[in-house]
């Protein structure tokens, strides 16, 4: 009799797990952002080429302009269980093109490759001062590739000792759950297991939002979220 017993509930362990992977929740809806002010580009003048002397050289900023919704970081965080975390696959890149860091933001898992890439006829340089995460891969030419392995959990600052007006934000997360959302404003984060998560809001110049959810099998929860400055 007990044999039987175990044979069942083997049976019943086998014949769940499929079932179980088609089960997963789905978090979707629309962030709202307060007006924000765009720069306009600009054109310098002054630069490091190649021979590392300063010389009065145009530099055109031709970076086609991004969406502000698009700097925009949804992540759940499980709170009931606890998430396997790996690293991205390679390649994760950070370019320097006309005069600006490309893309702006980049989110990546703890643990991850990232490269930096200087697609410039100049001279770059990147480097951070954000604590715990301070580093300098001094100044690079064209096409000279430089990695790290980012592990530290949050965001770095990124900068350029040569253009001061350069920046960017490394967002690195402790969840493989997150997405950005699109040109709109609009957020689709799928394939989330059954439990308890903190969802995290975040944009780089903004105030961050947090909030506890709980997800049922084959949920689809509907959030909007307003960010404040």
């Amino acid at each position: 009799m007990q044999i039987a017993l175990i044979v069942a509930l083997l049976l019943s362990i086998l014949c769940t797990k499929p079932g179980r992977a088609q089960e997963t929740a789905e978090l979707s809806g629309t962030i709202a952002l307060p007006v924000m002010n765009v720069k306009k580009k600009r054109t310098f003048k002054r630069d490091y080429r190649k021979s590392g002397k300063k010389e009065a050289v145009e530099v055109k900023t031709n970076v086609p302009s991004r969406s502000p919704y698009r700097d925009v970081v949804i992540s759940a965080h499980p709170q009931s269980f606890k998430a396997v975390v790996e690293p991205l696959p390679a390649p994760v890149t950070v370019e320097q093109y006309g005069v600006a860091f490309a893309p702006r933001l980049v989110v990546i898992t703890v643990g991850t490759i990232l490269g930096f890439i200087n697609q410039d006829d100049i001279y770059h340089n990147v480097f951070s001062l954000t604590p715990g995460a301070k580093f300098n891969i001094g100044r690079k030419p064209t096409g000279v590739v430089v990695r790290k392995k980012i592990e530290q959990v949050g965001a770095i600052q990124l900068f350029c000792d040569i253009h001061p007006q350069m920046s960017a934000v490394v967002l690195i997360l402790d969840t493989p759950y997150f997405t950005q959302a699109d040109q709109e404003g609009k957020y689709t984060l799928g394939g989330l297991p059954p439990g308890t998560y903190e969802i995290r809001v975040y944009h780089p110049n903004l105030s961050p939002l947090s909030q506890v959810i709980e997800l049922s099998p084959a949920q689809q929860l509907v959030r909007d979220f307003l960010l404040g400055n």
